[in-house]
């Protein structure tokens, strides 16, 4: 084999040289245009995803300040207005970021100001910012904060309820009737709050999906383009030699130069042995080849599954070229990498070869997994987020109504969550979290969907005919066991609500709804419990 030394002898003309850098240089750009597009995606979807994860502590919040204004009208006990008031601060300030990022020149530490209130995670409240300024107006980002803003006159109404509440009690004990007007109120708020809670989350986990695809899409074309021009650059290439080896035998060596300087990797195999004849500088790197590793290896050792080798074989003896092929490929020390294949064949030292230039897409599939891992699951605990729970119950639904299938719905909720992270900090309540979403796994059926809402909010889905009852006593009694947070033993109660398909409905909203209605009876009844769905009289 001829050293690498000896094919880049030849010089080319200036005008030649200059062609290939430019040509370098369009790749150069695309791969950098890639990039860029790489780092928006991800952060216009954590965005989303943080967005996702807010509506849930805004839901949650909203939920308290009902549950807790509930328990004020029934034992008019001090401590219960001032959870109200607590867990109304999150939908207020929610409320306040969003009223001043409409603003044309809007105040950011205000903004910031509302989304902590909100208890956002720091981290991620700059994402949210720029998420609302830039895309603003895209059509499902703006329906989706259009749904925000309409839960703002059911907030005010809940505001009005809780003064009429505070008043009332103020002048006395309340009357039944008179409780029970407020007890209906609140739930009326409740119920109205509950559909758009669910259609802003569905708005967003469609957003998500929608721009991951839109991503994915053009991210594509950007590496056919790159593809495209490698494919063609090189076809421009073989040409030129099929010219220069049929007009003088010293052409070759002028092409091994020209190859030298090609973006991509560049190898020629001669078919009737499979024996490499030249591979340029970025093959060498590509596949770890030394000069005695080119002697003695063969392509074949190039494939980590050997049907692929077969497919491009049987490709190039149909049509004489392969372009755009994915194949996964390893290198000479078995490292493996998936690789874009455009082969065509061709005469080179007077032999039948095939002429190969690879693009390396490990990083494209890398993002692609990244993307969509990110859409669909939460970011704490690694479980299916609300945005693929609901989804995926969307699917459930419809299979069960087509096979006439059973299928129950978990909503679970820990009892004062909150307690523990006003005492022990946010850090030792993330893995609480993290210890609880571990134990609800691993107590359920290997085909149980298990997700986090947001907050302290899990949900599991049961399909089949596997008691409900019985599964919620499971999932009880493995959270009952202490914890250890580091140096703290904590314990920890849940209030689990049960709704079942098809006795307590049939659509998404309504099931959810139904369970997440029964978890509030269980905390009502003390929680520590379970509690299936009944309907209020």
């Amino acid at each position: 084999m001829t050293p690498v030394a000896d094919l880049s002898a030849p010089v080319l003309p200036v005008t030649k040289r200059r062609r290939l850098f430019a040509v370098v240089w369009v790749f150069v750009g695309v791969v950098v245009g890639l990039f860029v597009l790489t780092y928006l995606s991800i952060r216009l979807l954590s965005a989303v995803r943080a967005y996702v994860e807010g509506e849930g502590l805004w839901s949650k919040g909203q939920k308290d300040a009902i549950y807790a204004l509930t328990r004020y009208t029934l034992y008019a006990n001090e401590a219960d207005y001032s959870a109200y008031l607590m867990a109304l601060a999150v939908n207020t300030g929610d409320r306040q970021a969003r009223i001043e990022l409409e603003k044309p020149d809007p105040d950011l530490d205000i903004a910031r100001d509302g989304f902590l209130q909100g208890r956002n995670h720091p981290d991620d409240i700059d994402g949210m910012v720029f998420l609302f300024r830039n895309f603003r107006k895209l059509p499902d980002i703006d329906k989706a904060i259009t749904i925000w803003a309409a839960a703002d006159h059911h907030i005010e109404t809940l505001t009005q309820v809780g003064e009429r509440i505070r008043t009332a009690i103020r002048a006395g004990p309340l009357p039944p009737e008179q409780a029970r007007q407020f007890l209906f109120q609140l739930h009326a708020i409740n119920n109205a709050l509950t559909p758009l809670e669910d259609r802003f989350s569905s708005t967003l986990g469609e957003a998500a999906r929608k721009y991951t695809q839109i991503i994915l899409v053009l991210m594509f074309f950007v590496v056919v383009l790159m593809l495209t021009l490698a494919y063609l650059f090189s076809r421009r290439l073989f040409l030129q030699f099929e010219l220069t080896q049929e007009a003088l035998r010293s052409g070759e060596e002028q092409l091994k130069s020209v190859l030298q300087f090609a973006p991509l990797p560049i190898i020629i195999v001669r078919l009737s042995d499979e024996r490499v004849l030249y591979a340029n500088n970025h093959a060498r790197l590509q596949f770890r080849l030394g000069a005695t590793s080119l002697e003695r290896l063969r392509p074949r050792d190039f494939y980590v599954n050997g049907a692929d080798r077969d497919r491009l074989i049987a490709a190039l003896e149909a049509t004489g070229s392969v372009t755009d092929l994915e194949l996964l490929l390893q290198d000479a020390d078995g490292k493996p990498f998936w690789g874009l294949y455009s082969s065509q064949r061709i005469r080179y030292e007077g032999h039948v070869c095939v002429m190969t230039a690879l693009l390396n897409v490990d990083e494209r599939k890398r993002a692609h997994d990244e993307l969509r891992y990110r859409a669909y699951h939460d970011a704490l605990t690694g479980l299916p987020n609300r945005a693929m729970f609901m989804d995926t119950l969307k699917r459930s639904l419809h299979r069960m109504e087509r096979s006439g299938g059973t299928s129950s719905l978990l909503f679970i909720d820990l009892d004062h969550f909150k307690a523990i992270n006003d005492e022990l900090g946010h850090d030792m309540g993330d893995l609480l979290l993290r210890q609880v979403a571990q134990r609800i796994q691993d107590c359920v059926r290997e085909g149980d969907l298990v997700a986090r809402l947001g907050g302290d909010e899990f949900v599991v889905l049961v399909e089949g005919n596997d008691d409900p009852h019985r599964m919620a006593d499971k999932v009880l009694n493995v959270l009952r066991p202490d914890y250890q947070l580091g140096a703290h033993t904590v314990r920890i109660t849940a209030s689990i609500g049960v709704s079942c398909f098809p006795q307590h409905g049939t659509e998404l909203d309504t099931l959810l709804s139904a369970a997440d209605f029964a978890m509030y009876q269980a905390k009502t009844a003390g929680r520590n419990g379970v509690q299936f769905y009944a309907r209020p009289h």
